[in-house]
Order: structure tokens, then C-alpha cells, then sequence
């Protein structure tokens, strides 16, 4: 008898899960509440980070989601948008030029394919960029998606695999037989299976509790600017200095000095950047990104926001000053107090798949791990550090974090 799963969600995890275990045959049905690639997959600047990826299960679940692309390149049945042509973090500050240096030589020893570069080099990739801009660390294995169309691609391989997807339907609980989970009830009815596995992101934890489950995974709000199309003139994806402070691998180096990498407008509004832009094949550039720790899912933009985006962008990037704006959004990353995922079997028959806040690195493998723990073959990575029953920190909005 085919043993039948149900996935919730229609992001990178979701979508990935369905592929995965549809093609081995399977019985697998999707349910998103919205369309395919609505949440933080439909959201996020599409960058395959691995720069600043903490050594052990993070590192290593994106080396093999780095690798993995290259493979769905060519086994998918649509394509989908990729670019490796690496990433950097940019500095413009001498105080921030040691930190740099020890980030880069500590990167290295992980096994990044990592440089330090000059700012003439800089200014050859980002040619938008200041002029005074000092350097940057480079990291080789970056590289940069179109997410949307890689959901849509990994979906269209579901599909063709025998998977249904039901949008438009939003599941309200996880129903039990027992302690085993049997199936989910939705907006349009009750459905059951072997299997649910929850990779619905930053709705998580809201789907949990539902069922009486306290699933710890938290909401980081990211605004975005996309502009109009223009010539190509950014290769890698980009970061700046003030994203250092968002990564403990920065804060815990020698020289790190927090005053050297805040700016005026954090210091005024509370809320930290990750500056970053990236230029999609049709030449659009994503801008960004003010962050902030919503109660609630929100995926409206903001007046500060957008503020604070363009003062910070227009002195960092004064090629662009001049950009026509196409469109504004924001997207909601889920993550975790660790910051790695959680990937287990909660409960007979119940697999979490969530907390994802780097998930176009770890998104599609995470799909892979999923297919072979419900086929009950040894995931390929071990899980041991992303399991379920970790004491995580409950989530308070409105309280920032560190990845």
C-alpha cells in the first residue's frame, strides 16, 4: 500500500518535500494557503548565502544545498533563474578593515572559498557603489536565485512526479488518531494520510498552536525595493557593513567594535539594516533591507521602512540615485533562538520542517532530508542538531536577533 503525506506550505520546503517524495512514488498532496511562493520564498532578494553560515549543520546543509542546485538545473522539468557569481561584504570604514581581515581568515579555515579584495575590485562587481568604498570579503560558493521561479520549478517537478497542489486552502489544525498524527483539517475539509509535514515558515508556530503544540519559530520582517530594469552592473550578491553586526561570527572576532559598523539612521529609528542589493537577469536591482520582529505575520511595508532604505542605500550606492522604483514589499523570514531549523519527527507521523531563516541555502535539501526520513532511510546529513526536542528560547516580538 503507498504510504500518503501531506505537506503544508508552497514555499522552498514545501515544494522541495512534495518533489522529493513524490518522485519515489509516493502518494503526496501540497496544501498552500495562498499560491505556490507566497510567503518568504515569494519574498526574499534570492541570495544562496553560505558567506556567513555558522560552522556545523549550517555550513554543511549549504554546501549540499549549493551543490544540490546543480542538480535540479538539470533534473527539473522547468528552469529556473541561477547565477554563481559568488558574494560579498562590502566596508568603507578603516576601523571596520581588521574585523574584515579576522572574519576572512576565520571563513577560510572553515573551508569557504573566501577572499579579501580591494576596493578597485569592489567597484568592478558593484559598479553603482561609493567611491571610497575600502574592500570587501568575497566568498566564491555564494551565489544568487530567482526563488519564486525555483518554487515554481521544483512545484512543475511535483507535479509531473504525481504530487497535487491544492492552493487557496489554508489548514487550520493537524487532526490525531491517538498520538499519531492522521491528517489536517482545513478551510474546505478533512483530509488524511501517513504523514504531515509542516513547513509553513513564519506561520508555524500560529499552525501549532492550534493543535496544542508550542513550536518556537519566530518572524523577521524584511522590506524591499525592487527598481526598474537597468543595464547590467552588479554581478554578486552584495552586502554592507552594517549587516556584520547581524551575524555572531562577526560580533565574536577580535576586533569587533559595534560603534564602527551602526549608522545615524539605525541609531535614530531602533531597527537594524541589512543593506544588500542584487541584480535579477532582467535587470531589475532589490534594495534593502530595514528588519523588525513583528507579533504577528505582516507583510506590509513601512513608511520608515522605506526611509530608511533609501537614505541608506543613496549614500552607499550613489550610481543609483536616479533609479526609477518599480515596486515595494515586505517578506517574513521565520527562524528559531539557535538559528538552524527544526527537521524531525515530533510525533508519530508529524514531521516539522520550519525555522528556515536561511533557507535558499538549506530550503531544497531540507525537502530532500524530509523524503528520506519518511522513507525511513538515514538522512544524508545528520539531523541531530536540528531536532525537535532542543530547548529553544520562546519568541518575544518586537526583540531583535543575531544569526
Amino acid at each position: 500500500m503507498t504510504t500518503s503525506v501531506i505537506v503544508i506550505g508552497g514555499g522552498l520546503v514545501g515544494t522541495s518535500t512534495a518533489y522529493f517524495t513524490a518522485r519515489e512514488g509516493l502518494d503526496v498532496t501540497l496544501i498552500e494557503q495562498e499560491t505556490i511562493g507566497y510567503g518568504a520564498s515569494g519574498r526574499n532578494p534570492g541570495f544562496v548565502w553560505l558567506h556567513c553560515r555558522n560552522a556545523g549543520w549550517a555550513l554543511d546543509v549549504s554546501f549540499a544545498g549549493r551543490k544540490l542546485y546543480d542538480e535540479l538545473k538539470e533534473d527539473l522539468p522547468v528552469s529556473f533563474e541561477f547565477r554563481a557569481d559568488g558574494g560579498l561584504i562590502y566596508f568603507t570604514d578603516e576601523r571596520q578593515a581588521p574585523v574584515f581581515e579576522e572574519f576572512v581568515a576565520a571563513r577560510r579555515s572553515d573551508g569557504l572559498d573566501m577572499e579579501l579584495i580591494d576596493g578597485k575590485a569592489v567597484r568592478e562587481l558593484v559598479k553603482p557603489i561609493r567611491e571610497d568604498v575600502l574592500g570587501a570579503s568575497f566568498c566564491a560558493n555564494d551565489a544568487q536565485i530567482n526563488t519564486p521561479t525555483v518554487v515554481a520549478a521544483l512545484a512543475a517537478g511535483a507535479r509531473e512526479a504525481g504530487a497535487t497542489i491544492r492552493e487557496h486552502e489554508t489548514v487550520l489544525e493537524v487532526i490525531y488518531d491517538g498520538d499519531r498524527a492522521a491528517g489536517v483539517r482545513t478551510t474546505n475539509g478533512t483530509y488524511f494520510a501517513d504523514y504531515v509535514v509542516v513547513a509553513s515558515g513564519a506561520w508555524t508556530e500560529k499552525l501549532m498552536a492550534a493543535s496544542g503544540v508550542d513550536a518556537r519559530v519566530g518572524r523577521e520582517r524584511l522590506q524591499v525595493i525592487a527598481t526598474k530594469p537597468l543595464p547590467a552592473q552588479i554581478r554578486p550578491v552584495v552586502y554592507g557593513p552594517l549587516t556584520a553586526k547581524q551575524y555572531e561570527l562577526f560580533r565574536a572576532l577580535p576586533s569587533w567594535d559595534e560603534s564602527a559598523f551602526l549608522s545615524p539612521i539605525e541609531i535614530e529609528t531602533g531597527s537594524w539594516m541589512l543593506t544588500l542589493a542584487a541584480q535579477r537577469a532582467n535587470g531589475e536591482i532589490l534594495l534593502g533591507c530595514p528588519m523588525d520582529y513583528p507579533a504577528d505575520v505582516d507583510l506590509s511595508p513601512t513608511l520608515s521602512g522605506i526611509r530608511a532604505t533609501a537614505e541608506n542605500i543613496g549614500q552607499d550606492f550613489p550610481g543609483l540615485k536616479d533609479a526609477a522604483i518599480d515596486r515595494i514589499w515586505a517578506g517574513v523570514l521565520p527562524f528559531t533562538s539557535d538559528m538552524v531549523p527544526i527537521i524531525d519527527e515530533a510525533a508519530p507521523g508529524l514531521i516539522v520542517a520550519a525555522g528556515h531563516v536561511f533557507g535558499n541555502s538549506s530550503g531544497p535539501m531540507t525537502g530532500k532530508l524530509v523524503s528520506q526520513l519518511i522513507r525511513g532511510i538515514s538522512p544524508e546529513i545528520d539531523l541531530t542538531e536540528v531536532r525537535w526536542g532542543r530547548t529553544l528560547d520562546p519568541i518575544v516580538p518586537g526583540v531583535a536577533v543575531h544569526w
